[in-house]
């Protein structure tokens, strides 16, 4: 049931985009193994990358620190490499922009939630001992934090890419993702009991709208 729960928003978006814009399902199953394809470098780099806490005198810097070059550089970086290969060809050229992002969504998605379930095998033997609720209340708050900054941040790298592929070479919007992953996961690091962590939500809110704004800058400059 808990595997289950991880891949529920992966799999109402691909029924979406599959019968509301006839996005092509192959496609969408290439976005979703590319996304797979991503969890495996990006965990590793996180656990094997070298302790450099000591450089540091303030944790906070430190964390700071660590979460936008692990968090945001790094996993965004890999995310860019990976959406070069998602089909971008074969759409008419008045929706190729969109269906392309919403191929990336998918791809950001496929990762937030491979990465749902590492946590999910990660946690169970604790959640089993104080009882499985805690760990399914803790999966769904992650559907609507960290698999959103995953949708959304790709959706931003997957922009990049089309503008460069445009001549635009957009710069900024894989910087953005990166910023704002990064700082996400900083707030996020917080305990529970700590009043910081309610920013982290004000950055999942922030990251939809800029995602929202960039496309829209996008599509707009393409009509003059």
């Amino acid at each position: 049931m808990g595997i289950f729960l991880c891949f529920v928003p992966l799999i109402l978006a691909i029924a979406l985009f599959s019968f509301a814009f006839k996005i092509k399902i192959t496609h969408q199953l290439i976005a979703v193994l590319l996304g797979l394809a991503a969890v495996l470098p990006i965990s590793f780099l996180q656990y094997f990358i070298p302790d450099f806490s000591a450089l540091f005198k303030s944790p906070i810097l430190f964390s700071l620190i660590k979460s936008l070059l692990i968090y945001g550089l790094i996993e965004e970086a890999f995310k860019t490499l990976l959406l070069l290969p998602v089909p971008h060809k074969l759409y008419d050229e008045a929706n190729q922009c969109r269906d392309f992002i919403f191929l990336s969504f998918i791809m950001g998605l496929s990762l937030g939630c491979f990465e749902s379930v590492v946590y999910y095998f990660d946690h169970l033997q604790i959640a089993n001992s104080r009882g499985a609720t805690l760990l399914y209340g803790q999966i769904a708050v992650r559907i609507f934090t960290s698999d959103i900054i995953h949708l959304t941040c790709t959706g931003l790298c997957g922009m990049f890419i089309y503008s460069i592929r445009h001549k635009e070479r957009r710069i900024s919007l894989f910087i953005t993702a990166v910023v704002l992953h990064g700082i996400y996961d900083f707030f996020a690091g917080f305990s529970s009991t700590s009043n910081l962590r309610w920013f982290s939500i004000a950055v999942v809110l922030m990251t939809i709208a800029e995602c929202r704004i960039k496309y829209t800058s996008m599509k707009n400059n393409e009509k003059q």
